[in-house]
């Protein structure tokens, strides 16, 4: 597996553990910073539940995060995204070593799309 698509992982577990982490990446990551369409539908199902006040999102650290907010992510990226479900969410989960290295793992996603853009343009 590529740096990048751990990276992309990484950065999608860290939000499934603490969906506060969507207000550090929010404002500069966006879907289509992800190379694999999938994660791209994982993240703006994460964008659009946040900004329709998930409780999950509200979550003060430390708290227990709900399992809709799973559930839920999986269900609205499954519009987009043939083949998810959540077996696939929890191996993102699995794949984070460290939710609060979010903006770390979302730094090298960025970078990964603007070199895949600039080698694709």
């Amino acid at each position: 597996m590529t740096p990048l698509m751990q990276a992309e992982q990484a950065v999608l577990g860290s939000v499934f553990l603490d969906p506060g982490q969507l207000d550090q990446l929010s404002p500069w990551l966006r879907p289509d910073h992800f190379y694999r369409p999938i994660h791209a539908a994982l993240y703006a199902a994460m964008l659009k539940l946040h900004a329709d006040g998930h409780p999950a999102t509200a979550a003060e650290s430390g708290e227990p995060i709900p399992l809709s907010w799973v559930t839920d992510t999986v269900r609205e990226a499954g519009t987009r995204a043939r083949g998810l479900n959540a077996s696939y969410a929890h191996s993102l989960i699995s794949a984070c070593p460290r939710p609060t290295h979010a903006p770390v793992y979302g730094r090298m996603v960025l970078e990964g799309a603007a070199i895949h853009r600039s080698v694709t343009q």
